[in-house]
């Protein structure tokens, strides 16, 4: 039996208890951090305002790849089984640029088309550059509602006996030595940046904006630019979220009206049936949904390394795909945990 703290409580956190605890039902797990699921979203914390769609993110190695899979094989699962959780299942069209090709074994498409359910080309793609030249294929996915998902899964883990304890401030991971743990799971996101044993200069930020709409949109859909990323993912509650803004946190931000206008235009412009204006005046718009986001270009830091004498496995870096790599992600994380006992 080992003690096990995992220190962050967005969805890898949450998602690395779920997967340990079902692992090793004997293993001690405490969820330190200061945000909780439940709590009013926070701007330094992405998990709570994430669209939480599953989209095939691709990555910059294998492992990222095989995580996703992993991940929406997991989530579909919830999704089917309990409904109540937040999770649904929906099918996802998504819209490559200019060059891929949907037959390309090695491109954009090759990697998951025969790995996901329900795969089907609705257009193969051209070669040329244009953006909206390439491949569009539809395949299964899940949508989840954060507002929801994460507060049921802190209760069904607080159910089989996962603690979680509020921590205001913790600046160093040797801050937390004082628990007794014999593992620590770095799960902090942006924290990891400026923890000072940690000090991780890759992790990067920008700032995401979302618009929750009253919609009858219940599936999603993705196009992917050249420089631009679209998203409209279907709750199945009435609303439906608009995403795909990415700011820099520094230098000047756009307006919400300006942002209003960028982001209806692009979703009049994909789905007309669903938005047939691109006017923001003719939308009921619920909510907007802004926050920092932590991005680590150089890909997911998923490794078992020692800090001050702790044994520490490290799970953060995932970029815009949290919920994408989520359970993946924690098999990973569970596996180095046991190699550290």
């Amino acid at each position: 039996m080992g003690k096990i703290t995992i220190f962050g409580a967005g969805i890898t956190g949450l998602a690395t208890a779920a997967v340990i605890r079902e692992k090793n039902p004997d293993h001690t797990i405490t969820i330190v951090a200061r945000d909780l699921p439940g709590d009013e979203p926070s701007q330094a914390w992405a998990s709570p305002w994430a669209c939480a769609g599953w989209v095939a993110l691709g990555g910059i190695n294998p492992l990222e790849r095989e995580m996703q899979l992993a991940a929406l094989d997991h989530l579909r699962s919830l999704a089917a089984r309990h409904p109540e959780s937040g999770a649904r299942l929906v099918e996802l069209t998504d819209c490559f640029p200019g060059g891929v090709r949907a037959s390309d074994p090695d491109g954009a498409v090759g990697w998951f088309r025969d790995r996901v359910p329900g795969f089907e080309v609705l257009d193969e793609g051209e070669g040329g550059g244009g953006e909206d030249d390439g491949a569009r294929v539809r395949y299964g996915s899940v949508v989840l509602t954060p507002a929801v998902f994460l507060p049921w899964l802190r209760r069904r883990l607080e159910e089989d006996g996962v603690r979680f304890v509020r921590i205001a401030e913790v600046g160093a991971l040797a801050d937390l030595a004082h628990l007794g743990h014999d593992v620590l799971v770095n799960a902090s996101g942006l924290a990891s940046s400026t923890l000072r044993d940690v000090k991780d200069d890759l992790v990067v930020t920008d700032r995401t904006w979302v618009a929750v709409v009253r919609s009858d949109y219940r599936d999603a859909f993705v196009r992917r630019g050249n420089g631009v990323y679209t998203y409209i993912f279907g709750r199945g509650d009435g609303t439906a979220v608009v995403g795909g803004v990415s700011e820099p946190t520094t230098g000047e931000l756009k307006s919400k009206e300006e942002i209003h206008q960028d982001l209806f235009r692009r979703a009049h412009e994909n789905l007309p049936e669903h938005f047939p204006s691109a006017s923001p005046a003719d939308y009921d718009i619920v909510q907007d949904l802004v926050g920092i986001r932590p991005l680590r270009p150089a890909g997911v830091r998923v490794e078992k390394v020692e800090v001050g004498g702790q044994k520490v496995v490290h799970a953060y870096g995932t970029t815009i795909g949290g919920y994408i790599h989520s359970f993946g992600l924690a098999k990973e994380v569970a596996r180095l945990v046991e190699e550290a006992l």
